[in-house]
């Protein structure tokens, strides 16, 4: 455990006591310090530490669950391995930068850069979805997914929205540094994956209550 007075609680139950969203001044030593002993995520941009912690809705957790499914469903197991909410991202970035996506798809083996700690950040995915809350959703769009598009390996970036029937798509045009971005929000549309299948919205939205 951190031998000074933590920036942050380390309980949940204690970061649930202050605001939802907090921005912590913080050097990179301590919050790899910190990040072990955390009950709850946290991420790091910039000498900050971020915890967003906006209530976790079933709309959220749902649409999360049903992406990971699909994209299973599309690419075959044996190439290309899936992972949640907790692997770390690695951005080829002079900035020091710890981030999540909601789910994570990379092909053929894992390149892992070290953090320090026996902790390390994934530097090779191909596929990284982010599904949008209303607590997360400036960040996600202003900083997190144009960041994403430094990463080589990926291909393609899908944003889902939790709150309406809505998915804005990026795909890297070739091994350009250029991305082409679309948007489908008819329960009638489908997007393509990595152009071996596509998911339609009505498949991905399916038991999501919009009206709330």
């Amino acid at each position: 455990m951190p031998a000074n007075t933590p920036l942050l609680p380390l309980t949940l139950t204690e970061r649930l006591l202050l605001d939802e969203c907090l921005a912590v001044p913080a050097t990179w030593d301590e919050f790899l310090e910190l990040l072990p002993h955390c009950s709850y995520r946290i991420e790091y941009n910039q000498d900050t530490i971020l915890s967003f912690m906006g209530f976790a809705s079933e709309n959220h957790e749902l649409l999360a669950l049903n992406i990971a499914l699909l994209l299973h469903k599309i690419l075959t197991a044996e190439e290309y391995t899936f992972f949640g909410s907790n692997l770390a991202l690695h951005i080829p970035d002079r900035a020091r930068r710890y981030f999540n996506a909601d789910c994570t798809v990379v092909k053929g083996d894992t390149e892992r850069v070290a953090l320090g700690k026996n902790m390390y950040a994934v530097a090779n995915p191909v596929v990284l979805v982010e599904v949008l809350s209303p607590s997360t959703r400036n960040f996600d769009e202003s900083v997190k997914i144009n960041l994403y598009r430094k990463i080589p390996s990926l291909q393609q970036i899908i944003t889902i929205d939790s709150t309406a029937l809505h998915v804005f798509l990026q795909t890297r045009v070739g091994n350009s540094p250029d991305w082409m971005l679309r948007d489908y929000s008819d329960p009638t549309d489908a997007f393509p994956v990595l152009g071996q299948g596509s998911i339609a919205l009505s498949e991905l939205y399916r038991k999501v209550n919009l009206s709330e």
